[in-house]
């Protein structure tokens, strides 16, 4: 291969390196002005970004106040014994009563527990709906056992809690072979709704509404291939423009007077 076919490959080699770095500088040059322009818009509309935060804090606000059934939550506690013969619990004792613990958090909301439930207080529902009703929690390092209802009853929940502990404490212990555990906290009537949180729906309302307005901006930005300035101009079509006429009050004017000059015209002519 001659010289001068090596200079020329070269050569053709270093501009097409130059072009793309040039493409690359373009395209990260664009994306810059772009979210440029995005961040301008968005703060133009402002005043419309608070407005529509507003109205989806309100409209899920009203949502959760008046579509959302109230719930009322009621808890029983448990508390596991596991004593040696002589009455006297040490470290072996406290050790087997933390495992039951965990053993009892399976059983009771296993078919023969909660059957027994749904048939004493003659409940309406399935063992799948009642056991969605029921949560269970261990407390780190203790033998307490929580048994929380939450229905849109509040006196249900508690009557649901309180015979879940008591048929707990009867059949667990002859299943397993161990002492019966101790009621430690009966379940009383809540006063309060446990839920929905309203604050929470005004918050995940006010986030909704930003999001949806902010997203519709930018979409018809990015859609938008009107030409409004000489910058788009050049950007579109790589022209230059010579000069622009800028809008004015007094170019408003003129315009009214000369169409109302020509209406008369036409009047006059008529």
């Amino acid at each position: 291969m001659s010289v001068e076919k090596m200079e020329h490959q070269d050569k053709l080699s270093a501009d097409n390196k130059q072009e793309q770095v040039r493409s690359r500088s373009d395209s990260e040059e664009e994306k810059e002005i772009n979210l440029l322009e995005i961040g301008s818009i968005l703060l133009d509309r402002l005043h419309f970004i608070i407005m529509y935060m507003l109205l989806g804090a309100v409209l899920l606000n009203a949502c959760s106040y008046f579509l959302i059934e109230p719930t009322y939550t009621s808890t029983a506690k448990l508390y596991v014994v596991s004593a040696s013969d002589d009455s006297v619990v040490n470290l072996s004792d406290l050790n087997i009563g933390t495992s039951l613990t965990k053993d009892y958090e399976q059983l009771i909301l296993s078919y023969p527990v909660l059957d027994k439930v749904i048939a004493r207080l003659d409940l309406d529902m399935t063992f799948s709906q009642l056991v969605g009703m029921i949560s269970l929690r261990n407390p780190d390092s203790t033998r307490i056992l929580n048994i929380t209802v939450t229905t849109t009853d509040p006196e249900l929940s508690m009557n649901i809690a309180n015979t879940v502990a008591e048929v707990s404490a009867e059949y667990l212990p002859e299943a397993m072979s161990t002492q019966a555990p101790n009621i430690a906290q009966v379940a009383k009537l809540a006063t309060h709704k446990s839920g929905p949180s309203c604050m929470r729906f005004t918050i995940l309302g006010a986030i909704l509404g930003t999001v949806i307005y902010c997203g519709i901006v930018i979409v018809q930005m990015l859609l938008d291939d009107t030409i409004h300035t000489a910058e788009d101009m050049e950007k579109h079509f790589g022209i230059v423009p010579l000069t622009s006429i800028p809008e004015s009050e007094e170019f408003r004017q003129s315009d009214g007077q000369d169409e109302e000059k020509t209406g008369r015209h036409r009047r006059k002519g008529a």
